[in-house]
């Protein structure tokens, strides 16, 4: 079977094995905040289909590169096979963990991906000359990637983080950054390109843009196996990215069919408040199962923590017989607390609105009281029941498109899922691209109080797909005409 390795390497403790626990889905190796802390290089499958094998190598760190440099010329003599098989190991392990990623590379590597940390200006990272020396020496293909480019969530190309600078540590777009390092390593013929993707916070789409780079630098039979690979591969996240669409759809049909009978028909605030802790209650349940499940869809283990608060206006009350004005502002205030002793008087002497007349003087008294926004009265027949407001489940679908935007911007590497603050521009092009199906959104949400929760989501679905790829589109350009098919 045809096969394609990558070597992953990089000076010690900048992050290899974060990255490659971020690509593989699973934990691999160990992490910790020390040199060194990978001493063999392993192979891990990253991909293995008809067409071929993707390999990709995690391999140890590059330490002393000068003096490594000046060992390796003296590889192939008697001396030199065991200072690098038994008196380096034992004696100078950075020196010997050096000279096993050369050995990787030269014996292994298809294409190597040279790890860099972004928060380090090139010119200043002595190390990165001599480490390039070396892999120009190896004589492979050289793609550096971008990590640690210092942005708390991955936000697309050109964009900035939540905090409005693009990063802790450089205000560069990951373009700029990316410029700057094509032009400090332009010198090493090795180099074929320079690729953000920072092990934390990068997203499937830009994992997918990695693997088509690595293709247009290969020949032959192996850039046609490199090629059906990561068409396979994009297969296989363009069918999770589906898997989370159904699961927000069925999520946010559920909560738009959901309603809470006030019970015996009466209209008083402690009905409403009850009915409405109900539906919240129900609607966190399903929000931490949504949650779990696109956790666990992209290879991540943790939990989320998501809450909701809730506001009058949130909620709609429906079953109601039609009223008048007056009546209208009557039942506005009962909802919203507003009004005081008089409307404490006609519910305590048993009043319900369905039937029973309210004298002149009593709705002169309340006129003032508008009806509180969010609040829907519908005439019928039925038992009244509180439902979610049309306004809130249009909130509903975007902050279920940016919990999305979350999960798969989440790298195994950093650990267990756990929340994280979406970045303005996220917020921004989901309220554009909700915006643009509003209106059949609402169209849904109005008939789903006629049909199942199946129906309901079936027509929801190519909505949010729609949306979800024009948010991706705007972030990752290069991955359009990816964004713009389905898997399989």
């Amino acid at each position: 079977m045809r096969s394609v390795t990558l070597s992953l390497v990089s000076h010690t403790n900048v992050g290899k094995t974060t990255l490659a626990r971020t690509l593989l889905r699973r934990d691999v190796g160990e992490v910790l905040d020390q040199a060194h802390v990978t001493d063999v290089s392993e192979a891990h499958e990253l991909l293995a289909t008809e067409d071929g094998v993707l390999r990709l190598w995690d391999t140890p760190g590059f330490g002393d590169t000068a003096r490594l440099l000046k060992r390796l010329r003296a590889e192939g003599n008697p001396l030199g096979w065991f200072l690098h098989q038994v008196w380096d190991r034992i004696t100078d392990r950075p020196l010997w963990c050096g000279q096993e990623a050369v050995r990787n590379v030269k014996e292994e590597a298809d294409v190597v991906l040279y790890l860099v940390n972004a928060a380090e200006d090139p010119g200043d990272a002595g190390y990165v000359d001599l480490e390039l020396e070396l892999l120009d020496w190896m004589e492979r293909p050289v793609l550096i990637l971008l990590n640690q480019t210092g942005a708390e969530v991955g936000s697309g190309p050109g964009a900035t983080n939540g905090d409005g600078n693009g990063g802790r540590n450089h205000p560069a777009s990951a373009d700029a950054l990316a410029r700057r390092w094509e032009e400090a390593t332009s010198k090493w013929p090795a180099v074929r390109g320079v690729v953000p993707l920072d092990a934390f916070t990068r997203c499937w789409v830009e994992e997918g843009l990695l693997l088509r780079r690595v293709a247009e630098i290969l020949e032959g039979e192996q850039q046609d196996t490199m090629r059906a690979l990561t068409t396979a591969w994009e297969d296989r996240h363009l069918a999770v990215f589906e898997q989370g669409v159904d699961l927000i759809a069925a999520h946010l049909a559920e909560i738009a069919g959901d309603a809470e009978p006030l019970g015996g028909g009466r209209l008083d605030l402690g009905a409403k408040k009850r009915a409405m802790g109900a539906l919240a209650e129900r609607l966190d349940t399903s929000t931490a199962r949504l949650m779990t499940d696109l956790i666990a869809a992209h290879g991540l283990d943790g939990t989320s923590q998501q809450a909701l608060e809730q506001s009058l206006e949130d909620f709609q009350v429906s079953g109601s017989p039609a009223l008048d004005e007056g009546r209208s502002a009557l039942l506005g205030g009962l909802l919203s607390g507003a009004v005081g002793g008089v409307a404490a008087d006609i519910l305590a002497g048993g009043m319900t609105f369905f039937g029973g007349a309210l004298v002149g003087a009593a709705l002169g008294a309340l006129g003032g009281y508008g009806l509180a926004a969010g609040f829907r009265l519908v005439s019928s027949d039925e038992e009244p029941v509180v439902r979610w407001s049309p306004e809130f489940l249009d909130a509903l679908a975007e902050r279920a498109l940016l919990l999305y935007l979350s999960v798969a911007h989440f790298g195994r590497g950093r650990g267990g899922y756990k929340d994280i603050e979406q970045p303005a521009v996220w917020r921004r092009r989901v309220d554009e691209a909700v915006a643009e199906v509003d209106k059949h959104l609402d169209r849904c949400w109005s008939e789903a109080e006629e049909r199942d929760a199946a129906a309901t989501a079936a027509a929801v679905v190519p909505l949010l797909d729609a949306a979800i790829r024009k948010v991706l589109a705007a972030g990752y350009p290069q991955a359009a005409d990816v964004l713009g098919r389905r898997s399989g």
